[in-house]
Order: structure tokens, then sequence, then C-alpha cells
């Protein structure tokens, strides 16, 4: 690395961390040489190796904006981690669970998101809910009373430290026309071939009537409120277009994440600077053309939750619930 390169990197990174962390002496401890070898390092004097890199990108997660100044990549990489049916989904928990968990940094958690369906994060705040979609994702039995084994104590640790992270950090989410379809009609098929019996289907619908009554909690008051958590600003849009499946940005600052799902719990994952800028500008055009639900004009508000509970009646008189 030259060392007009090596200054610049350190001084991205300097700039990532809270004011208070002893940045000389993070990385004493992780490359364990003295405090001043790494000021000859922060000056040029000593050279970075690639080695080193290595151990400080592992140990700090570090994201390219900070390890690459943006206009020096043009190829954009992908992280393949789209769980197939039948497998294992923790990966992908683990890595959202990870990101939004980043230690040692002078920004909060930010989160953009599009998303035609329910935001994932959604189902944590209902367990019966959340049982049968990973039980569609991952193509397992069901029972058809909806008494299945639960998830174990590690997965349950995972969905509240995502839970909470997003609870609790700012967001900007645009959500497609009729959110809840995707998950209907997944209820709907059950019950036509027999997966699930009607009252299993009653109990998941009361579910999502309740998550009916949190949207419209959250965006009459326009924080994302839960029992005694104070949740983080919400912006909520309506989107009239389809925005098609997720597409999730977390941010600290200047480090940056986009995840492109698939479908369900599964993602493409880059940290490519100018890539997660063309997504952030992209989510930021279909705020301008949706429609702010979250504190916004009670109108719009009311139409929206009116037309919600509309689809979760028309569903409940399809399968005669």
């Amino acid at each position: 690395m030259e060392k007009n390169e090596q200054v610049a990197f350190f001084d991205r990174l300097k700039n990532a961390m809270p004011p208070n962390v002893n940045l000389a002496a993070e990385l004493a401890a992780i490359l364990k040489v003295s405090t001043d070898s790494i000021y000859r390092r922060f000056r040029g004097e000593t050279a970075l190796l690639y080695t080193d890199i290595v151990k400080i990108q592992k140990k700090m997660n570090l994201k390219q904006a900070v390890l690459f100044p943006v206009d020096t990549i043009e190829e954009v990489n992908f992280i393949l981690a789209r769980p197939a049916y039948g497998n294992d989904i923790k990966p992908f928990l683990q890595e959202i669970a990870d990101q939004m968990s980043l230690a040692q940094r002078r920004a909060q958690l930010h989160v953009s998101l599009t998303s035609d369906d329910l935001p994932f994060f959604m189902h944590f705040l209902t367990p019966g809910l959340l049982r049968f979609k990973l039980n569609v994702f991952s193509n397992s039995p069901m029972d058809p009373n909806g008494h299945g084994e639960e998830p174990n104590e590690e997965m349950q640790h995972l969905f509240s430290t995502i839970l909470l992270r997003w609870l609790e950090a700012d967001s900007d989410e645009v959500w497609g026309p009729a959110p809840l379809d995707s998950t209907l009609k997944q209820i709907e098929y059950s019950v036509a071939n027999g997966l699930i019996n009607k009252k299993y289907a009653e109990s998941l619908h009361k579910e999502l009537n309740t998550l009916i009554d949190i949207i419209n909690e959250w965006s009459s008051s326009g924080r994302k409120n839960a029992g005694p958590i104070l949740g983080g600003n919400i912006k909520l849009y309506r989107s009239e277009l389809n925005v098609g499946e997720m597409n999730l940005i977390l941010r600290f600052g200047e480090e940056v994440s986009v995840y492109k799902s698939n479908y369900g719990y599964g993602y493409l994952q880059t940290e490519h600077p100018k890539f997660c800028q063309e997504t952030q500008e992209w989510i930021t055009e279909m705020e301008n053309k949706g429609i702010l639900i979250s504190n916004s004009g009670e109108k719009f508000r009311v139409q929206y939750i009116a037309q919600l509970r509309a689809s979760l009646k028309a569903s409940a008189e399809r399968i005669g619930i």
C-alpha cells in the first residue's frame, strides 16, 4: 500500500470510530505490536501489510467504504447467502444480526428498505406467524394445529437481537401496495392443501390483525415503540408501484451494506460504495413517488390501514373462517 493510501485508510478508520475509542491501543492489541508501532503506521513511516489489513477487517468488521476509496473499484462483488428450501436460515439471520450490531462506531444504525411484502422483521413480533413463515421458507412439515416445535434458544436470541436493533434504529421504509398478500396466499394455499386446519389459519389471521394494529400505531406516532422499548423514528411510505423483493440498507455513517433479497430469508450482499449509493438513491426515488403514511395527514393513514384490514377480511372469507 502506498504511503498516502495508508494514511488515508487510517483517516477513514478514525472517522468511523467513536471519539472515546483509543484506536491506537485497539489496533496494537489486534496486530500484537506496540502503540508506537501503530502511530508509525498512522504516519506512513511503517508499511501496513495486507495481512495486517485482513486482521483489522476481521476483528473490526470494516465495510468497503472504509477499506477502499469509492472511486477505486468499478467491479461489484456480491456475497451469495440465500438459503434454498430445506436449508438452514441461521447463517442469514446471524449475518444480519452481526451487521446490525457493529461495535465501536461513531454513527448509530440507520435502516432503509423497500419491500413488496412486510419486512421480515415484522414476523418476529408474532410468534405463531413467525413459526409459520419459517416452515414455509424451510419447506418443513407443518403441524395442522400449529403446535410445531419452537425455535431453539440460539435462534430465539437471533430473532430478539435483530428485532431490537431494528426497533431502536431510525428507518425509512417503502412498502408495496399489498404487503399482506404474499403471507395471505401462503395461508390460503396451506389450508386448501390440508397442510393446516382452519383454526390454525384463524389464529394466523389474528396475529396479522395484531400487526396491522402495530402498523397503525407506528404510523400515527412516527416511532417504532414496542412495550417498554422506545423505538426509533420511522418514515413509512406506501408505494403504488411494485418495488420487488426486499432491498435493505444497513448504514453506520459512511459504512454501508446492501442486501438484495431473492425470496424470503435470503439475500445477495455487497458493500460496494457506488452500488450502495445508487441503491440509496433508488430508495429515495421510491419515497418521492410514494405516499408518506407515518406522521402525515390522517386521511392517507386511515386509507392504508383500511386497505390492509380489507385484504385480511377478503382472505378470511375465501378460507371460510
